[in-house]
């Protein structure tokens, strides 16, 4: 048993190289966490909902396969397209704030990374929807029901023009989000909530791009984004490393981009297969009695003397 801790210490010496990198791992996560404020600190990016472009991933966005750290939130601090574009604060490519969110309040459904483009609030008193943030958005940025500037007593549609990477237009149905709570006899008391929209849901027809908003798909959620719903926002990007998951799980998606798939197999090599060559090298190299810091070792030696 006495001999355990040297032998240990024997293994850790041998191969230092992957020890190291597995407690780099370890700090990284841990920092990450802190960072965060929840576990798991990061998810990853299984669709193309978020990319710029249909075939071609970029730094600085989120696409297929990225890692995307996230910071928890109960949805107090979210600010929304709408809210960010006079100031022009952007995120991922974008105005507005990317968040996670749980489909209908459900851990059991897949979170949901999109942006979020609006803040709507049921206004009780007239049976419509208020969106004040519409007040500080330039007048030829929007238009609501025909009535320019009103942001009150909405009941048919907004639309925002010019929005995202295609200049696509978004037209908000308002009245078939009605339709939602009414139809399941939701309580809509003190409702109020988000509609959210991933920055390539777009669809080319009639001669321009339309923005395709999560709340007018039943597969995604026809309901507006409770601040319960919200797991946290999207803060940094780590590209290309979540592939590694849907590789080895099989559910890597055909549309994923080439050069997404070349940058992750770069990283492999640098990251992993590199540190271990040279690990194995080194002790390679010295059981033939050839010590490659040698000459490292005596200058630091000299140095200390």
């Amino acid at each position: 048993m006495s001999e355990l801790p040297g032998k240990v210490w024997g293994v850790i010496k041998r191969y230092k190289v992957i020890v190291g990198s597995l407690l780099l791992v370890l700090l990284v996560l841990g920092g990450l966490f802190i960072y965060s404020g929840m576990w798991p600190p990061v998810y990853v990016v299984e669709s193309a909902s978020m990319q710029h472009s249909d075939t071609e991933s970029s730094l600085g966005l989120i696409d297929t396969g990225d890692l995307v750290v996230v910071q928890s939130s109960d949805g107090s601090d979210v600010k929304t397209y709408v809210e960010c574009y006079p100031d022009g604060e952007r995120s991922f490519g974008d105005y507005g704030d990317v968040i996670v969110y749980q489909r209908y309040g459900s851990s059991e459904n897949t979170p949901i990374i999109h942006r979020a483009m609006m803040l709507v609030v049921y206004n009780a008193t007239s049976n419509s929807f208020d969106i004040p943030s519409l007040a500080s958005l330039p007048s030829d940025k929007w238009d609501c029901n025909g009535a320019e500037g009103q942001w009150w007593n909405l009941t048919e549609y907004v639309v925002i023009y010019d929005v995202g990477y295609q200049s696509a237009t978004l037209r908000v149905e308002l009245n078939s989000l009605m339709d939602y709570y009414e139809r399941y006899s939701l309580n809509v008391d003190g409702l109020q909530g988000y509609i959210t929209m991933g920055d390539h849901n777009i669809q080319y027809s009639g001669g321009e791009y339309k923005g395709l908003y999560d709340q007018s798909s039943q597969q995604i959620c026809l309901a507006l984004i409770d601040d319960d719903w919200i797991v946290g926002e999207a803060k940094q990007e780590i590209a290309w490393l979540g592939l590694i998951k849907l590789w080895v799980n099989g559910q890597m998606p055909s549309y994923t981009p080439e050069n997404s798939k070349t940058a992750m197999i770069a990283v492999i090599a640098i990251v992993i297969i590199v540190p271990i060559a040279l690990d194995v090298t080194n002790y390679v190299l010295q059981k033939k009695g050839i010590d490659v810091w040698k000459g490292l070792k005596e200058r630091f030696k000299r140095k200390e003397e």
